[in-house]
């Protein structure tokens, strides 16, 4: 019995491993870079859903949402997105507690993204039952997640998440500023913003041999296009303390964009907010977000390039059907007549685009 039970234990903890250091195995290609895709909020507001919901078939859809920028994704090595709304069954409900159908995740996957962020305010909407269903129906569809977890052991074996690509070892971690003052319930874990428990992380990653840190943080201030004083002073700290890269959340706009330095005088980018890359939103600069481009050499292990591109969310008719739409906003302006949409909205997305990439302006357009 005794060695029945060190066996489990020992295949619990090669598994553990395993999951923790994720060797994707890419196509060979003369290139001597990697690309990753980074995109903001994942929203699930209740017009979304009804949306997708197909009466004949009694069931939801959101295929065609990402139809427009599947291209983008699909041409990465990486893909990772911001989910923040719960994967938790029925009732479906838009803000303030989210649930949203399982097929979101079926096109997310089908559009090409890899990792799913959950640490955000949102993570609690439906509780303990939300929060573990939603990382189940992650897992069963073979995506990867970090942020929040059902408990220590859990943690322990999968954060920070390691994936290795072309030789090159990428640690990722996610932490949020709160929960909307939920708390999680029994064993449940949530990534806050706890800068000790952070340094500790930053070590696991660096003992685990990771070549670059990258920090998903979900803070600052909702509709503000300027980070605050918070976000800089916090994402100097992250550089002091070893990242290479720092993607935000939450704000629903996409803040400004900058370049940090560490220790040792190496630039550091800063996204402080990538806005919604999904959602029912129409209050000013929220009806969009920005796809990041991260390019990294994998002989020096180093980011060697970043780039944007403004995606616009349309609601409307395009493709004979209607749905929330992503358009990249440089493929419409250099082509309108690839996208039939209505005067208003190609308005609205030509604004949308122009204020972004004046906002933006210290920073590369995605090519």
């Amino acid at each position: 019995m005794k060695r029945y039970l060190l066996l489990l234990a020992s295949l619990f903890l090669f598994s553990s491993f395993l999951y923790n250091d994720i060797v994707v195995l890419l196509p060979k290609t003369e290139s001597d870079s990697i690309s990753l895709i980074f995109v903001g909020d994942i929203m699930g507001h209740s017009p979304q859903f009804k949306a997708a919901y197909n009466q004949r078939t009694n069931s939801y859809n959101y295929d065609i949402c990402f139809q427009q920028i599947k291209s983008y994704i699909k041409k990465a090595d990486f893909a990772i997105a911001n989910l923040e709304v719960p994967i938790a069954g029925k009732p479906y409900s838009g803000y303030p507690n989210f649930s949203s159908p399982d097929a979101l995740l079926d096109a997310i996957k089908n559009a090409g993204f890899n990792i799913l962020l959950t640490a955000n305010n949102h993570v609690l909407d439906r509780g303990k039952f939300g929060l573990e269903l939603t990382i189940r129906q992650i897992e069963k569809r073979k995506l990867y997640h970090l942020g929040s977890y059902v408990d220590t052991i859990q943690r322990d074996s999968i954060y920070p998440l390691l994936v290795t690509l072309k030789g090159v070892r990428i640690a990722f971690l996610n932490c949020t500023y709160g929960t909307n003052n939920n708390e999680a319930s029994g064993s449940n874990l949530v990534n806050y913003i706890d800068t000790l428990e952070i340094l500790d992380d930053i070590h696991k990653a660096n003992e685990l041999g990771a070549d670059i840190r990258i920090m998903n943080v979900h803070w600052g201030t909702e509709y503000e296009v300027k980070a605050n004083e918070f976000q800089t002073e916090l994402a100097q700290f992250f550089v002091n303390h070893g990242i290479n890269l720092i993607i935000g959340s939450h704000p629903h706009v996409v803040q400004n964009a900058e370049m940090l330095y560490d220790k040792d005088s190496l630039a550091v980018p800063v996204f402080y907010s990538l806005g919604n890359f999904i959602s029912n939103q129409r209050k000013p600069n929220t009806d969009g977000g920005i796809m990041v481009k991260v390019e990294i050499d994998t002989k020096s292990k180093d980011i060697t390039k970043t780039s944007f591109l403004p995606v616009y969310v349309y609601r409307g008719v395009l493709n004979s059907e209607y749905q929330f739409h992503l358009i990249p906003t440089i493929d419409f302006i250099k082509k309108p007549s690839n996208f039939p949409i209505n005067k208003v909205d190609s308005m609205l997305l030509r604004e949308f685009h122009f204020n972004t990439c004046k906002r933006l302006s210290n920073q590369n357009l995605m090519e």
